[in-house]
């Protein structure tokens, strides 16, 4: 059987367009033989005109396409390994692999109302995969995993594409007729950071209505501190921008400026959305991505109401981690964007390769209508991704090849199309996007056409939504010990179909104070409980939460307060034990301590542990293994009124 390894498709410019590219390679000795022979592979036989255009080393791609593609070899980090306990699981004694102190915090990731994902440090010397293998056999562990590194996509630049053409290849133009965007529909770019002061993005860049800028404070509540327009989840700091130094810093800005340049400002270039909300989310730092840290990306992206992810980044490492991550994603409407890859391999890489129903793989497409030859084979869909003009360095445009520049496309188009309809649902507008597309060699479906796919959208009367209002959390729980204030938590509220949609708080108690009651999905709603004048044991509340369109849509969140005089810490594993008013722990233990009340995978902002050493760690359980004998001091920061000392003898 023969496969077609550069099959024919129609062009998408003219000849004259062509021709620019026809002058990049002088003639091949390699390509331009009358035919190519490949032991234990079919033969290739593109057309001359085709080969003048590549180099050798698109031929190189294209002879290890024929043989099945490069395997890519996975990147793993060598500080630590990811844990992932069973849910309300005792944590086991793992390896102390820590330095810095007697007491030695591991990181918990995940949300809050799931099992912990823990970063358990590697022993010096220690293989990753090996370790993971060891820790998975652990009791209540429910998979390890090593640390996977993946890397932006974009191919080596060539610096004479003159030409901005992908936005006429995908007829943008067309869908522009029915929208040309919404700065309330919100496209998270998890990447490595994006020039916010760049004039053609600042105009479109997502802003955090209830954080304020530069005070050094979780306003929110949400356990990041100054994310106004994103985050960095390399740094953990507020501000999301591109590493201070370095030549290949732009990728992240050169994606968000596909997705959603500002148009008709009179500077630059438009992206696929004229209008646009970009969350900024740096999880990619310059020696790669972090499987850990692009998780809590897309974590942060679906908590914080974006309703499409871009990932223009991949690898060989198949982290469950990421996988879950993006499950997560489509359990609450969001479209995941990954971009194929650029090893001419004859399938997409991680993430891309995974097969969730709410994820669209992309590979990258020529001006003259072809499968690059960088491009993996096997994508869902195709998009420009050769000579694409996008914002870089503020004030500054390059043009970049890869997936990596393909994938905002598609995920430009998905905005634009929420845009257009925002009540249609995840299955509806990626349908849309899949079944419009043109036939195209070496992709599942085909290259996208945006104008396509708003009319099937707008024609196809998808399924119409509830508009229901849905809350991130249920309920919440606070404690009061010994009189303190607790401090305010908070939940975020959108409208299932993401549509904007104006709402009205009322709480059934007076205890219970909101600090804000009214305002439009998407939005975050803080909740205060004052214990002053109640007595000892559980106080039930309720906020009612109604949609202020006479539509009857209403969400009910539940609040509890246990007043009383609880030991200030609950300590949870084998080895692990208040006694007496202390904290008593077996050397080596692995230990969850939490503020009694707040339920496991509890992550509540508010709390702060500083353990001996100064490390810091925020939220409402943490995490440790206890190395060395003695006794010390933790202080937690749980309520209004400040620090309390808790007592911890390790024996």
């Amino acid at each position: 059987m023969h496969r077609t390894c550069n099959a024919a498709a129609g062009s998408l410019v003219s000849d004259r367009t062509t021709e620019w590219i026809d002058r990049l390679a002088p003639d091949d000795p390699l390509l331009d033989a009358a035919e190519v022979e490949i032991p234990h592979a079919e033969r290739i036989h593109p057309p001359r005109s085709e080969r003048k255009r590549s180099r050798t080393a698109a031929a190189l791609a294209l002879l290890l396409e024929a043989c099945g593609g490069p395997s890519l070899v996975p990147q793993l980090a060598s500080d630590s390994i990811l844990v992932q306990l069973e849910r309300e699981a005792e944590p086991p004694s793992f390896p102390a692999g820590g330095e810095g102190g007697p007491i030695v915090p591991l990181q918990a990731l995940g949300p809050s109302d799931g099992p912990a994902l823990l970063r358990l440090p590697l022993p010096p010397g220690e293989d990753p995969v090996a370790f993971a293998r060891e820790n998975a056999r652990r009791p209540g562990v429910e998979f390890a995993e090593p640390v996977y590194l993946y890397r932006q996509g974009r191919a080596p630049n060539d610096p004479r594409l003159k030409e901005l053409w992908g936005l006429t290849a995908i007829d943008a133009p067309g869908a522009w007729a029915s929208t040309v965007g919404d700065r309330r529909v919100t496209v998270a770019v998890v990447d490595d950071g994006v020039a916010l002061t760049h004039p053609d993005l600042a105009p479109n860049l997502w802003i955090n209505p209830s954080e304020i800028a530069a005070n050094g404070r979780d306003d929110d509540g949400d356990g990041y501190v100054d994310d106004v327009n994103g985050y960095d989840f390399v740094a953990n700091r507020g501000d999301p921008s591109p590493a201070r130094t370095g030549e290949e810093r732009w990728h992240g800005t050169h994606v968000a400026g596909t997705i959603g340049a500002a148009g008709d400002n009179r500077v630059g270039i438009s992206g696929v959305n004229w209008k646009v909300a970009l969350m900024a989310l740096r999880a990619i730092g310059t020696r790669g991505g972090r499987s850990d840290d692009l998780a809590r990306a897309i974590d942060y992206a679906v908590d914080h109401g974006a309703r499409v992810v871009n990932a223009s980044w991949g690898g060989g490492g198949q982290s469950q981690a990421i996988a879950k991550a993006v499950a997560r994603a489509g359990e609450r409407g969001v479209l995941f964007v990954a971009a194929a890859g650029n090893d001419g391999a004859s399938r997409p890489s991680f993430p891309a390769s995974l097969t969730s129903d709410n994820l669209i793989s992309v590979g990258a497409f020529t001006p003259a209508g072809k499968l690059a030859p960088f491009s993996n084979r096997g994508a869902l869909v195709a998009a420009p991704g050769v000579g694409i003009l996008s914002t870089t360095a503020p004030g500054q445009y390059e043009r970049y090849d890869g997936t990596s520049m393909a994938a905002p496309h598609v995920a430009g188009l998905a905005a634009l199309l929420w845009a257009a309809r925002p009540e249609a649902k995840l299955e509806d507008v990626r349908r849309a996007i899949l079944s419009s597309t043109v036939p195209l060699a070496g992709v599942r479906n085909g290259r996208i056409d945006a104008a396509r796919a708003m009319a099937m959208l707008l024609e196809g009367a998808p399924g119409a939504s509830s508009g229901a209002l849905v809350l991130s959390r249920e309920s919440l729980l606070f404690t009061s010990s010994r009189g303190h204030l607790p401090r305010a938590q908070t939940v975020s509220l959108r409208a299932e179909g993401g549509e904007p949609r104006r709402w009205t708080a009322r709480p059934d108690a007076g205890w219970v104070r909101l600090t804000t009651d009214h305002g439009e999905t998407p939005s975050r709603l803080s909740v205060h409980a004052d214990p002053a004048g109640l007595g000892p044991g559980e106080h039930l509340a309720h906020v009612r939460i109604d949609s202020d369109d006479d539509s009857g849509r209403t969400a009910i969140l539940g609040v509890k307060l246990r007043v009383g005089d609880a030991p200030p810490v609950a300590a949870n594993g084998s080895g692990c034990a208040m006694r007496d008013g202390r904290l008593h722990v077996d050397r080596g233990a692995t230990c969850r301590l939490a503020v009694p009340g707040l339920g496991d995978g509890a992550t509540s902002s508010y709390v702060q542990w500083r353990l001996p050493g100064g490390a810091v760690v925020q939220g409402g359980s943490m995490y440790a293994q206890f190395i060395a004998r003695g006794e010390y001091q933790l202080e937690l920061s749980g309520s209004e009124e400040g620090v309390e000392a808790v007592s911890v003898v390790v024996e």
